[in-house]
Order: C-alpha cells, then sequence, then structure tokens
C-alpha cells in the first residue's frame, strides 16, 4: 500500500461451489486440481470449467493460477459479473491492483447497481492507497446495501489507514453488529480500541472472538498482553493508594498543588493539596492501612476553567471530525483526574466523563462512585469532581 499500511486480508465474497469444490474443505487438493484441469483440457471452450478451477486454486491461496484460470474464463464469457469480482480479487491479492480495479470497472459498467462491485472496487482503491476514491466507492456500495458487514470493515480499514481511529471503530463496530461471527472484523476492532488505550472494551472484544476460534494462538497472546496492561493500569490506580503516593502523582505534581493540611468542609475532613487553579482534597480511611478511600478535584474558577487551554496536563481530546485538539483546561483536569484516580485509560476516561456531564446522579465505574456536585469553601463556590470507593473488594 502507498502508505505502508499493513495490508490485511479481506473478506472473500460468497460464491456457490459444487461436490468437487466441496471436497478441498476435506483435503486431497492436489487431486482435485488435476481432476479439474483434465475438465478443462477435455472442453476448453467451457466458461464453467476455468471458473471452477480458478476457484479452486483460489481456496488453497494460490492467487496467481487463480487468475490465469478466471482470465481464460473471461475470454470465453465476458458478461459474467461474478466472474468479474472473482477475477480481481485474485488480482488483488497477486499484487496486480491496477488490473484488479480495470476489471471492477468493467463489472460496474455491466452492474451499476451491484453493491458488491463497488465494494470490491472500494478495496481495490484501498490497495492502491487512493482512500479518497475508496470511501466514496464504499459509500455506493452501503447506499446500495448497507447490511454487508463487510463494506463496513473495509471502511474501517480505510479510516485506519488515514489515521482516523475513531471512524474506523464506528465502522468496525457497525460490521460486527451486522456479523457478529466476523472474525477479522472483530480482531481488528480490538486491534483498533487497544491502539486508543481502551483497553477494557479490547479485552471484551477479544473474549468474544476467542470464542469463536479458541485455537487461535494469535488472539490468546494478545489477551494476555491485554490482560498483563490492565494490571499494570490497576496498580496505578490512586484509591487505595497511601498518602505518600497520592503526593507524588501526576494530578499533584503537574498540578504544582502544594499539601496544606487537614481542613473541614460540607463533605467531612480531608488533606488539602492546594494550587492556583484548582485542588485535590484527599480523605484517608482511618484503618491502619490508612489509604485513600475518598478524594475530590475542585476546580477554583470554573467559568475561567472552560474558557483556557488545558497547559497543566496536556491532554488532547477527539472533535467531531475526528481531528485531535487541546482539550480546555476543566476537561483536561478532570479526565486526568478520572484516568488517575481510577487506574483507566484516557479514552475509558473520556467515555466516563461525557457520563458523568450528561448525568444528573452519581454513578458507579470501576469500583467508585462519582459525581459532580457544588461546593462552599472559604466563601467561595467552586464544583467538585469526586471518586469514592465503594466498599473493599474495589480497592
Amino acid at each position: 500500500m502507498a502508505d505502508g499500511t499493513e495490508k490485511r486480508s479481506l473478506p472473500l465474497l460468497g460464491t456457490g461451489v459444487d461436490a468437487t469444490l466441496a471436497r478441498l474443505a476435506v483435503g486431497d487438493s492436489a487431486a482435485i486440481i488435476a481432476e479439474l484441469k483434465l475438465a478443462t483440457e477435455q472442453s476448453p471452450d467451457d466458461a464453467t470449467h476455468w471458473l471452477r478451477l480458478g476457484t479452486a486454486f483460489a481456496a488453497i491461496a494460490h492467487p496467481a493460477e487463480a487468475a490465469s484460470a478466471y482470465a481464460r474464463a473471461i475470454a470465453l464469457d465476458d458478461e459474467d459479473v461474478e466472474l468479474r469480482i472473482l477475477y480481481a480479487d485474485a488480482l488483488g491479492r497477486n499484487g496486480h491492483h491496477d488490473q484488479a480495479a480495470f476489471q471492477l470497472v468493467q463489472a460496474r459498467r455491466l452492474a451499476p447497481d451491484d453493491a458488491r462491485v463497488h465494494r470490491q472496487l472500494g478495496v481495490a482503491f484501498f490497495d492502491k492507497g487512493l482512500f479518497d476514491k475508496a470511501i466514496h466507492s464504499l459509500a455506493l456500495a452501503c447506499s446500495l446495501d448497507g447490511a454487508d458487514a463487510r463494506t463496513h470493515f473495509v471502511i474501517g480499514l480505510v479510516h485506519d489507514a488515514r489515521r482516523d481511529p475513531a471512524q474506523a471503530i464506528v465502522a468496525y463496530r457497525r460490521a460486527v453488529a451486522l456479523d457478529a461471527a466476523m472474525l477479522d472484523a472483530r480482531c481488528t476492532l480490538a486491534d483498533a480500541l487497544a491502539a486508543v488505550g481502551e483497553l477494557h472494551e479490547a479485552l471484551r472484544e477479544l473474549e468474544i472472538a476467542q470464542r469463536l476460534e479458541r485455537t487461535n494462538t494469535r488472539i490468546a497472546r494478545n489477551l494476555e498482553v491485554l490482560r498483563h496492561a490492565l494490571a499494570e493500569l490497576s496498580l496505578r490506580r490512586l484509591l487505595g493508594k497511601s498518602e505518600s503516593i497520592v503526593g507524588r502523582s501526576a494530578l499533584v505534581e503537574k498540578g504544582k498543588l502544594a499539601r496544606r493540611g487537614l481542613i473541614d468542609t460540607e463533605l467531612g475532613s480531608f488533606i488539602r493539596f492546594e494550587g492556583a487553579a484548582l485542588e485535590l482534597w484527599a480523605h484517608f480511611d482511618d484503618d491502619a492501612s490508612h489509604v485513600l478511600d475518598r478524594v475530590v478535584l475542585v476546580l477554583c474558577d470554573p467559568e475561567h476553567a472552560l474558557r483556557v487551554p488545558d497547559d497543566v496536563f496536556g491532554v488532547t481530546v477527539l472533535s467531531r471530525d475526528g481531528a485531535s485538539e487541546r482539550a480546555d483546561l476543566a476537561t483536561g483536569a478532570s479526565l486526568a483526574f478520572l484516568r488517575e484516580v481510577l487506574g483507566c485509560p484516557l479514552t475509558q476516561a473520556s467515555a466516563i466523563y461525557a457520563e458523568l456531564v450528561a448525568s444528573a446522579a452519581p454513578i458507579e465505574r470501576s469500583g467508585a462512585r462519582l459525581g459532580f456536585q457544588p461546593l462552599s469553601f472559604e466563601g467561595r463556590s467552586h464544583v467538585g469532581l469526586s471518586a469514592t470507593v465503594l466498599d473493599e473488594t474495589t480497592r
């Protein structure tokens, strides 16, 4: 591909096979290929024999031989749309993307309303690195058949190649919603989720994929890596940690917060870490462990924090058009707070934050009760984002 993106194995459209081709599934491919070759020798002007031979070669991953057989078939029957689609797929798998695109353009002339033609033309453009043309063809395919999971899968691959992970994930999710057993799409979705830090969601998708194919070693290996990464994240979770660890956290150090001692508030007693734009109020349990069980992020001037960019924690967010941009200080501080307090990836923190903003009531996530609440302290009004451990088992 033009941009160096790894070429993925793309799904082939379904095509009917007769009893001879069905035998390929149980082995003895050499004998079957020999039998099909003999048929082409005995009836060289029968396009069906060449089609069957090409399909057999494609089934055993011999794209060059498949393309040669399909070419003979097309020379005998150049009006067969299905045949041109299969020929284009074999050409593409053999690296002849220009020729593949030409065959699909011819197929489009024969069947302009065939969604499969537009989808495979999108694949050909994808392989050539022509991503805008690929999206155009795939959009046409969707307009003709919006329920084809493979079209949405390829749309996701194109967005991935264009470095647009948000749109890629949307497309992959649509693909697996339409075809829950589509292993390539589900594994690619898991890869995309993990790449943006959404490790819990990636784990869920890979667990589903493993149930679909329990002997797949790649899935098993990726599951092990994800579980290890999630365990590492939980070690960085501030809830359940000591005061010395809280004092060395990124929230305190990047926020330039100074420890000011114990304060009494309407929410109870806290150790106060004070900064110019925000504060952290931390409560440690009363048993011997003396670990963090409740913490509140306080924005000293909420309106100002919404107007200025986050130059403290450096948090970026995806805009509606998929581009990255610097968050405002209120959002950046809140996301940094949730990420560290819960020990979760930034994307998960972002999803939780969106829920909190949309909810009037506290929510429970990752073993903590989370919520916004107005505060009054030292004669000033503040907004606090609090996190409280639910019980012993969640620490």
